[in-house]
C-alpha cells in the first residue's frame, strides 16, 4: 500500500467502517462478507485488507470509535447531573438519556449485534460495577448524600439512569410505543415518583402476612 498521511488513513478507515456499519445493522455481523463491505465502501477487496486483517477487526474498530464518542457524550451531558436525585434533576437526566438513545441508534444496534452474535464480548465491561464507575467519574457528586432507604447514592443514581435507558431503548429501538401504557412524559414522571417516593404499601398487610396471621390463629385454637 502506498504510504499515506495519517489523516488520509483515518478517512479511509472511517469510510470502510461506515460502510460496514450500514450492512452490519441491516443483516448482522455473520451475515455480512468483507466483499460486501468493500462494495459498499467503493474500494477494492484488497484495499480493505491493507487496513484490517479480518472482518472482526473492522467490527472491533467500529466498537472502539463509537464507544469513545459515547463516553465523551456521556461525560459532557451526564456528569453535571451526577448524584442529583431530586425530581427536577431526574427529569433533566431522563431528557439527556432520551437524547443519547435517539441520536446514537447505531451504537445500540452494535451492542445488540454483540449480544446476539458474540455473546457480549465487546460491551459487557460497560455495565460492570456501574455505580462504582459513576462514583469514579466525580466522587464529590455523591459525598454527603444520605438516602432514607439506606442505599448508597451512586447505587440509586445508577438504578434510575439504567431504568431511563431501558425505557427509551424499548421505545426507540424495539418499537414498543407507550409500552408502560402512557405517553413518554407521563411514564417518566411516574418512574421518578417511584424512585423518589418508593413503593410504600400505605401500611396495609401483604397477602402472605394475612395468611400467616390466619394460620397462627388456627394453631392457637
Amino acid at each position: 500500500m502506498p504510504k499515506l498521511k495519517s489523516g488520509a488513513v483515518e478517512r479511509n478507515q472511517i469510510r470502510i467502517e461506515d460502510a460496514a456499519l450500514r450492512i452490519f445493522t441491516r443483516q448482522g455481523y455473520h451475515g455480512t462478507s468483507v466483499r460486501e463491505i468493500a462494495d459498499q465502501a467503493g474500494v477494492s477487496l484488497g484495499n480493505i485488507y491493507n487496513y484490517y486483517q479480518t472482518k472482526e477487526e473492522i467490527y472491533c474498530s467500529l466498537v472502539r470509535r463509537y464507544g469513545q464518542r459515547m463516553a465523551q457524550l456521556q461525560l459532557q451531558k451526564v456528569t453535571p447531573l451526577l448524584g442529583a436525585l431530586d425530581s427536577d434533576s431526574l427529569t433533566r437526566l431522563a431528557a439527556v438519556v432520551r437524547e443519547i438513545v435517539a441520536e446514537n441508534s447505531d451504537y445500540w444496534r452494535l451492542m445488540y449485534i454483540d449480544v446476539v452474535e458474540f455473546g457480549n464480548q465487546h460491551f459487557s465491561h460497560i455495565f460492570q460495577a456501574f455505580p462504582s464507575a459513576l462514583r469514579r467519574i466525580n466522587p464529590a457528586a455523591f459525598e454527603g448524600t444520605q438516602l432514607a432507604c439506606g442505599e448508597a447514592p451512586e447505587f440509586a443514581f445508577a438504578s434510575v439512569y439504567l431504568q431511563f435507558l431501558l425505557y427509551f431503548l424499548i421505545e426507540t429501538l424495539f418499537g414498543g410505543k407507550q409500552h408502560l401504557g402512557v405517553p413518554d412524559d407521563e411514564a417518566i414522571a411516574k418512574l421518578i415518583r417511584l424512585a423518589t417516593a418508593g413503593l410504600g404499601t400505605g401500611g396495609g398487610k401483604s397477602k402472605s402476612a394475612k395468611t400467616g396471621g390466619t394460620h397462627g390463629s388456627q394453631t392457637q385454637s
